[in-house]
């Protein structure tokens, strides 16, 4: 007993190296079932398996991720990039069908008034101290270009040339508090004396007699000379009584939106 004692893990080796020896004797040959020391050898190493599988293929997956994140920087940036390029094409189309709209409606413009000769300009800069009320076009004496010249679109009267430099010329837009003619009712024929008014409108006075109304078109007169005859100067909003005055007040909104005009045309 004491030998055995002192030999025991011995004697467990050789007891396991027997099992083992004498269970691969037994599946060399062939057999439709498994021993009972295969069984329980598989089964206590069947969960360890498991373990080993999962956290390999853990490791194997967070190295493929950490191997590809580079790969997916270069792929993001160069998708951005695209994106960008994307985004400057669309804009300068947008730009372009613009320019393409205006200047149609400019031929258009000039095929229905082929009475006048024009000479074709683009803004350059606007006065920062006077907003949209005047401003500059790249259109100059050396071009024709003359002072009181009428500024138009085909929508109607933008304003006048006030000063000519040889390249450039100024105009003064008719929503300009400066800005004094005279207009017609198309409806009533009656004269309306004009001038530029705050946020863009324009502000009218005619007689207390007068039948004008609100939705009525005024053109310009030709009366005054500062501007050509029957150019659509826009349409009354409302027409106002003024208490102890012998005119109404006559509120227009301009057919042309001065704020939004990128090329304009110029009437010799």
């Amino acid at each position: 007993m004491k030998w055995m004692k002192e030999h025991r893990f011995g004697l467990m080796i050789t007891l396991i190296m027997f099992m083992l020896v004498t269970g691969i004797g037994m599946t060399s040959q062939g057999r439709d079932r498994t021993t009972l020391p295969e069984s329980l050898v598989s089964s206590g190493v069947s969960p360890l398996s498991r373990v080993v599988y999962y956290s390999s293929q853990y490791i194997h997956n967070f190295y493929s991720f950490v191997t590809e994140l580079s790969t997916l920087k270069s792929r993001n940036e160069a998708l951005e990039q695209e994106l960008h390029d994307y985004k400057i094409k669309l804009t300068d189309y947008d730009k372009l069908t613009q320019e393409n709209k205006e200047l149609k409606s400019l031929l258009s413009f000039m095929d229905e008034h082929a009475n006048f000769e024009y000479i074709s300009g683009s803004i350059v800069s606007i006065d920062p101290d006077s907003g949209f009320s005047i401003f500059v076009i790249n259109r100059g004496s050396n071009d024709g270009v003359q002072v009181n010249m009428t500024v138009v679109l085909k929508e109607g009267l933008v304003g006048r040339i006030t000063e000519v430099s040889g390249g450039t010329s100024k105009v003064l837009a008719i929503t300009d508090q400066n800005s004094m003619f005279n207009g017609v009712c198309v409806r009533t024929r009656d004269y309306v004396r004009i001038t530029g008014d705050d946020n863009y409108k324009l502000k009218g006075y005619v007689d207390t007699e007068a039948k004008i109304e609100a939705g009525d078109i005024v053109l310009t007169s030709g009366l005054s000379g500062a501007f050509k005859k029957d150019i659509v100067i826009g349409e009354v909003l409302e027409v106002k009584k003024q208490q102890g005055k012998l005119e109404k007040l006559v509120v227009i909104e301009p057919a042309v939106e001065v704020e939004k005009i990128n090329n304009v045309l110029i009437i010799k």
